[in-house]
């Protein structure tokens, strides 16, 4: 077969493409339970960080989210805990973003009245403009924010309103549309966890 016949290049790029395809398929088959474990795993981290839990990279998740919450993986459901003296309620969100959904889990104290915490669990956000919801700063504004009347995200150009009380928080800055998105979502989650009355 001549190599610059058209057999030949079709059946060349069939056979390539095969093989890519194939170790492809492998690497996925070998790697997926693997990756559903990370996926559980980094779940069960953010319910910990939310709930106020420090981690380290020494710390065994699993066995630190099953001692706190007496379950052995995250579900859909609202989860209650005793940390630290603190009855909480510690919930997966989602919701729609600027570019795609946002989850991520919210931990409340017991009376639906203060936020103990925020962690993003995976967003499709503009990196450097929406994708800062993950950031340190941004997060950390939720703790202890007042909820009485819900939570208000202003484009005040700052880095995190310090006040717990006002239930202001900075949006940021060239992610309008993100930071309304986190407000939205937030507030339709905790008036959904106030109608279920779970106490």
């Amino acid at each position: 077969m001549r190599k610059d016949s058209l057999i030949y290049t079709v059946t060349f790029s069939f056979s390539i493409t095969f093989i890519l395809v194939l170790i492809l398929a492998l690497a996925s088959s070998f790697t997926s339970k693997k990756v559903e474990q990370n996926k559980r795993i980094a779940v069960a981290r953010a319910y910990l960080l939310a709930g106020g839990i420090e981690i380290d990279e020494s710390s065994d998740i699993q066995k630190l989210f099953t001692g706190t919450f007496k379950k052995e993986s995250p579900g859909t459901e609202p989860l209650r805990a005793d940390i630290d003296g603190n009855k909480l309620i510690v919930s997966p969100f989602s919701g729609q973003g600027l570019w795609g959904t946002i989850t991520g889990v919210i931990a409340l104290d017991s009376t639906f009245s203060r936020i103990i915490g925020v962690e993003i669990t995976s967003h499709s956000e503009t990196p450097g403009l929406g994708g800062r919801i993950d950031e340190p700063w941004f997060k950390d504004q939720f703790k202890g924010e007042s909820i009485e009347e819900g939570i208000r995200v202003v484009q005040s150009g700052g880095m995190g309103d310090t006040d717990p009380d006002n239930g202001i928080l900075d949006g940021i800055t060239g992610a309008t549309r993100t930071s309304e998105s986190m407000q939205n979502i937030i507030n339709k989650q905790v008036g959904l966890l106030r109608e279920g009355h779970y106490e």
